[in-house]
């Protein structure tokens, strides 16, 4: 499989016309901008393929190879031998390892990209060679390895096409932008009032919390719920009753402040999440919210009140208890006679909770947006992502032949469970596309399948498996052509249970090989 400019990514560039981005060509792309994991690349630069003529390899921060292609093999060995394990300094002359210290010094001081042109004899001829250093980020953002790409160039000037590369990967990137930032809106927003919808507000959350439990900064929440609703429904009609909705969703808009954030939590109830903010102004702010809901005129229905309750978050408290203290505050306020304001009293406790631990390597990430409505479709796709992130994480630390096959065997595992999960589902749901999506899960499996063993044998290199097996039967094809069913993945079909196709063992994955 050979790469384009436009299936890499940069960190900013000018947008290209929309006709001439490829926008099928991997939708993995769209997913991995959205995250920030590596900022100049994406994940696509691990998954560089040998076919392309272009060494590829990663290192720790140790100086060692962790992976590496045979291109960069036959680079920086000269057929003596492989990089993994080696160093450049065990590799390459002095004023060589020289240019490269300060490329990969420029990356510990912050850039987004280094590189340097170098001379490297390739069968014994000297041969100009475009290098490129990139960095890989861990969750938490700090530098956890280095990626290198080697070119050779027939250009005495390698630098103008270096530029014309990165040109087009900022094209790519702006593009790509522009379609995640899309997809984003349209799986974060609620579709009757256009306020964030639960999903979305649990992601900013948890990124609030975390600020809160690292800086100290003060997080406060409100949950508003408008009184008697379910009068205006009963005497004036559902229609009546989205349109109130939706104007109380403006007027709270309105009046709440650019640091708050509003998201509709179901049904005639709302959740304010407001930063920098402690229990006694959140108090204040949802007085206001109230005064302005009781002194508005509603159409059709005239005067509607809401009561608020209001809670602080502590040091260590998890977002269910939060939500719970918050929660009371407002049945407190309705069973006060409503209308009102209440405010939860500070937690009692917050020693229990642990900050969350960052990832140790570069990761896919699920994202709300991936969701297709069916629990059965998206655990699987969930558990794809994590054991794709799980193999990853056993090259990059060098972990032994056995332990990366254990993962491999493991990922191969839950892709035949989940396919055969995923076909149920997919006939259950009258998808007329069902019988070619089945084709191409066999299609898939069987090019595995050839490519696993390949591997064990000594002919194919592990990161082309690993490119194969997390790239076009995980991301791609889940981002891509299962995207296709999920229009018809409805809500009210029936549900599908105790599904267990006849591939589904755990056993080695190739003696349950799909028909």
């Amino acid at each position: 499989m050979k790469w384009s400019c436009s299936d890499v990514l940069s960190s900013a560039g000018t947008p290209p016309a929309r006709d001439t981005l490829v926008v099928n060509e991997n939708d993995l792309i769209q997913a991995i901008a959205s995250d920030g994991i590596i900022r100049v690349a994406g994940l696509l630069s691990l998954l560089m393929p040998e076919s392309g003529g272009v060494g590829f390899g990663v290192k720790g921060l140790d100086g060692r190879y962790r992976l590496a292609n045979r291109m960069l093999d036959r680079l920086l060995c000269q057929g003596s031998g492989r990089v993994d394990g080696r160093s450049e300094s065990d590799l390459l002359p002095a004023h060589l390892r020289e240019q490269l210290a300060r490329c990969d010094q420029a990356l510990v001081d912050g850039a987004p990209v280094a590189s340097t042109e170098v001379l490297l004899p390739v069968d014994s001829v000297s041969s100009h060679c475009l290098w490129l250093k990139l960095p890989i980020l861990g969750a938490d953002g700090k530098l956890k390895s280095i990626a290198s790409i080697v070119h050779q160039v027939s250009q005495p000037h390698p630098t103008t096409a270096m530029q014309q590369t990165l040109a087009c990967l900022e094209q790519a990137n702006q593009e790509l932008r522009r379609t995640v930032v899309e997809l984003e809106q349209v799986a974060s927003t609620d579709k009757l009032t256009g306020a964030w919808n639960r999903r979305r507000l649990e992601e900013s959350v948890r990124t609030e919390m975390d600020r809160l439990n690292r800086y100290e900064h003060p997080l406060s929440l409100l949950i508003v719920d408008i009184d008697f609703f379910k009068v205006v429904n009963d005497q004036h009609g559902h229609a009546t009753g989205d349109q109130v909705l939706r104007e109380l969703t403006k007027l709270l808009h309105d009046t709440l402040r650019g640091t708050d954030s509003l998201a509709r939590w179901g049904g005639e109830e709302f959740v304010v999440i407001c930063p920098n903010t402690r229990r006694v102004p959140a108090g204040e702010l949802a007085e206001r919210l109230r005064e302005q809901v009781a002194g508005a005129i509603f159409p059709v229905v005239g005067q509607v009140t809401v009561s608020i309750g209001v809670a602080e978050c502590s040091l260590g408290e998890s977002w269910e208890d939060w939500f719970a203290r918050a929660d009371e505050a407002l049945y407190q306020a309705k069973g006060s006679g409503r209308n009102q304001v209440q405010l939860a009293p500070a937690a009692t406790t917050a020693d229990d909770a642990q900050a969350p631990v960052a990832a140790n390597f570069v990761h896919l990430v699920w994202r709300s947006a991936y969701d297709c409505g069916d629990e059965v479709v998206d655990r699987g796709h969930r558990l794809l992502f994590a054991n794709a992130n799980g193999l990853l994480s056993a090259i990059l630390s060098g972990h032994s032949a056995d332990g990366v096959d254990a993962q491999v065997d493991s990922l191969i595992a839950d892709v035949l469970q989940h396919f055969g999960d995923e076909e149920k589902v997919i006939v259950a749901a009258g998808f007329p596309g069902a019988t070619e999506h089945i084709v191409l899960h066999r299609e898939l499996v069987a090019k595995a399948a050839k490519l696993v063993d390949e591997y064990r044998a000594g002919k194919q290199g592990l990161g082309d498996m690993f490119q194969f097996l997390a790239y076009e039967v995980i991301t791609k094809h889940m981002l891509g052509a299962d995207r296709q069913f999920f229009p018809y993945l409805r809500a009210d079909r029936p549900e599908v249970t105790s599904i267990q196709p006849a591939s589904s063992s755990r056993q080695p994955p190739w003696s349950h090989r799909l028909p």
